[in-house]
């Protein structure tokens, strides 16, 4: 196989008479006519018009890159422990030494910590993603990874900005910030598990060369109703990062 080349995942490779049926990521199908004499187990990838067709279709995607750097994982609660948990199964290092990434996860929004993860990332240059339970949803993001993108402080001020209640939304956080929690239901830990799957999905991304699609985006998911919403957050001018009430 071609080595800046992969099969994608999700793509099938099913044996018939003459060649193979591949059934490709996005569903459809693909006829693949074998080569004459011995068949091999799999299309070879070394006929261009092959090669265009599958990248065209899916079939294909670049090897990814890894980037150097850990993961380093701060936190607790439901989030951490099933963050921790598909960090190890996707083969990503937890190890605060040389981290590329950080991931800042809690039951709650803690708005202090997160504030001064924030400034730590940005003089450090370290991209930062977040995760946290608030009302009845869970949250990730937004996915801090550079200057360009959005992060937890340019979501606070444009969540009081847009706050009919800004000055009691400040409040709540600083209840959180003391101490205070909140009543958890039993689908808690359920809502847990798909804001860890989004983060690590973006974290791996980030670290192999990849798009990630939280990057300067929240994603809630209120797992009463199974919605997942996201939500992009523009990164507010320099100017206008001030302390809000």
């Amino acid at each position: 196989m071609n080595p800046t080349s992969r099969y994608a995942g999700g793509v099938s490779l099913v044996p018939v008479e003459d060649g193979w049926l591949v059934h490709t990521p996005g569903e459809d199908f693909l006829v693949v006519s074998a080569p004459e004499g011995d068949r091999p187990d799999r299309p070879p990838l070394d006929d261009p018009g092959l090669m265009e067709a599958f990248a065209e279709e899916g079939v294909l995607e670049p090897v990814p890159v890894r980037r150097q750097g850990t993961v380093a994982l701060t936190g607790e609660g439901p989030l951490f422990e099933a963050v921790g948990l598909l960090l190890g199964q996707t083969g990503l290092i937890i190890d605060d030494e040389d981290a590329a990434v950080r991931i800042a996860v809690s039951p709650w929004l803690r708005d202090g910590w997160f504030r001064r993860l924030d400034a730590e990332a940005r003089d450090a240059g370290t991209a930062l993603h977040l995760g946290f339970a608030e009302g009845r949803r869970w949250y990730a993001g937004p996915f801090w990874t550079g200057p360009a993108t959005a992060s937890y402080e340019d979501l606070r001020v444009r969540r009081l900005a847009a706050s009919p209640w800004p000055e009691e939304l400040a409040a709540y956080w600083a209840w959180l910030d003391s101490g205070g929690a909140p009543e958890t239901g039993p689908e808690h830990g359920v809502g847990a598990h798909v804001a860890a799957a989004l983060i690590v999905s973006d974290v791996r991304a980030y670290l192999h060369g990849g798009q990630a699609p939280g990057t300067g985006v929240q994603a809630g998911f209120d797992p009463g109703t199974g919605l997942l919403r996201r939500h992009l957050v523009l990164p507010v001018p320099g100017g206008l990062m001030v302390e809000q009430p």
